[in-house]
C-alpha cells in the first residue's frame, strides 16, 4: 500500500477534511449523541467537555501515514458525519466506520462519502481489499454499502457486540485486483 495519511477528499456535496480540536462543539451538536450512532457504536453519550478532551492533540495523530480519519461536512462547513479506516498492512486491506447525523440520512450523503474514500483508497493507496460491515438489521447501512458498489460477503455470526449483547454483523467488500 501507498500510504498517504489523511488528506482532504471532496465530492459535489461534500468535504471530507481532518477532525480540529475546534469542531468540538459541531460535533457534539451534531452525531456523536444520536441514540443510533451511540448504540451502533456502543458507546455512552458525551457531554461538550469530554469531545473537547477526544480531540485534544488531534493533530499528532494525523502525522502518521496510516492514519485516516475524516469529518464529513457539507460544502458550507455543516458538520454531518465521520469515516474512518483501519489499516492492515499484511494483507493491504482496509477496514472502513462511518457515522452520519440522523438528519442527514436517506439523502445520499453516506453513499458520497464512502464512494469518495473508496476511489481514494483503490487509487491513490492502492489497497487489495476494501471492507466493513454493520449489524444484520441495519438496512440503510447495507444500501449505502451497495450503492458504493461493494459485494456482499456473508455473515459474521455473534461478532458485534452491541449494548443489548451479540448480533450478527453483514460484512461487504470490494477487491482491487478482481473488481477492477
Amino acid at each position: 500500500m501507498n500510504h498517504l495519511g489523511t488528506i482532504e477528499l471532496k465530492t459535489d456535496r461534500l468535504i471530507l477534511r481532518k477532525f480540529k480540536e475546534t469542531d468540538a462543539e459541531d460535533i457534539f451538536n451534531s452525531f456523536i449523541n444520536n441514540e443510533e450512532f451511540l448504540y451502533y457504536a456502543n458507546k455512552e453519550p458525551r457531554n461538550l467537555e469530554q469531545e473537547k478532551e477526544s480531540l485534544k492533540d488531534i493533530d499528532r495523530k494525523y502525522e502518521n501515514k496510516e492514519y485516516y480519519n475524516w469529518l464529513i461536512t457539507l460544502k458550507n462547513g455543516t458538520v454531518i458525519g465521520a469515516i474512518n479506516l483501519n489499516v492492515d498492512n499484511y494483507n493491504e486491506s482496509l477496514e472502513f466506520n462511518y457515522a452520519i447525523d440522523n438528519k442527514y440520512q436517506k439523502k445520499g450523503y453516506m453513499t458520497e462519502a464512502l464512494n469518495s474514500v473508496k476511489e481514494f483508497a483503490i487509487n491513490s493507496l492502492r489497497v487489495n481489499r476494501f471492507f466493513g460491515g454493520c449489524e444484520i438489521n441495519n438496512i440503510a447501512s447495507q444500501r449505502v454499502m451497495e450503492k458504493s458498489g461493494l459485494k456482499y460477503e456473508g455473515v459474521l455470526r455473534n461478532y458485534l457486540k452491541l449494548i443489548d449483547g451479540y448480533h450478527d454483523m453483514k460484512i461487504y467488500s470490494f477487491i482491487n485486483k478482481i473488481d477492477n
